[in-house]
């Protein structure tokens, strides 16, 4: 009984250890894919957020038409 107690725990300490393990590895792939996509450019792009602002009379009426 001490011995099945001591597989299983060793058991799932290694299932928990390749789940990280795993999950690493998929970190990893999306990185490399992420710098696939962009290109090989010397200095990192910056992130630009742009926002497009309509004044509420601007449209009015457009979808009637």
């Amino acid at each position: 009984m001490v011995v099945l107690r001591y597989v299983l725990m060793t058991l799932g300490l290694g299932l928990f250890g390749s789940a990280g393990a795993l999950a690493a590895y998929d970190i990893f792939l999306a990185a490399q894919l992420r710098r696939l996509l962009h290109g090989n450019s010397p200095r990192p792009r910056a992130w630009t957020v742009t926002c497009k602002v309509g004044f509420p009379g601007s449209t009015a009426g457009q979808g009637l038409r």
